[in-house]
């Protein structure tokens, strides 16, 4: 799987090895012709907003950004600060809503985000596929929160402009090694890891660190 980021930018190799932060990945794909990253939580918590925090990232680097929420959860509405009931890529596919009624704005930043409401859906379905070519068109980078247990369907988000990264905490590295060792094991060998900036505890966000 062909990912162009540059031979010389931060990169997590294997399990034990250092883990970029946001700002690392930023500048790399600076220096890059990536216009897609497919996110994948390594422990369920905190890499599960893991592309909240790089869409924000990219977007103060001076980047246009969309986050398409893939996990069916609601995590991330919650943390952007999307109404409950806001249409989504479920009103998009039952044509109640136009593709400019389903992107929202961060509440805490300029990046912008399309939500899958209700059951997630298929990444290779052809309203997904649909959505993510206009966005390819319209942003300078696209973010897909995919859960990690629906690897399968990783082959029809890749592409040569497109990179897997694994966020997750630093304080839980098994989670990185369990899912590279998935991913590795459908022969996906070229990943970035990313380490969360923030921790969030009780359903209380902790104040923002530099990423």
């Amino acid at each position: 799987m062909p990912h162009d980021i540059p031979a010389d930018a931060p990169a997590a190799p294997r399990h034990g090895d250092e883990v970029v932060t946001s700002r690392e990945l930023v500048m790399a794909l600076h220096r890059s012709a990536i216009g897609r990253l497919v996110m994948l939580s390594a422990d369920g918590g905190e890499g599960g907003l893991g592309g909240v925090e790089l869409g924000r990232a990219i977007a103060r680097a001076g980047m246009s950004c969309i986050l398409i929420d893939l996990t069916g959860e609601e995590r991330i509405a919650a943390e952007t600060g999307i109404a409950p009931g806001s249409p989504g890529l479920h009103e998009f596919a039952e044509n109640l809503a136009p593709l400019g009624e389903i992107i929202h704005r961060d509440s805490r930043g300029a990046c912008h985000v399309v939500l899958a409401t209700g059951a997630a859906p298929q990444p290779d379905s052809p309203d997904v596929t649909l959505v993510l070519a206009a966005c390819a068109e319209a942003y300078d980078c696209t973010i897909v929160a995919l859960d990690a247990r629906r690897m399968d369907s990783l082959p029809s988000l890749l592409d040569e402009e497109t990179a897997i990264v694994v966020a997750g905490q630093a304080a839980t590295p098994d989670g990185y090694a369990t899912v590279a060792g998935e991913l590795r094991s459908l022969g996906v060998d070229d990943l970035i890891f990313m380490q969360c900036a923030a921790t969030r505890r009780a359903g209380r966000r902790a104040p923002d660190q530099p990423d």
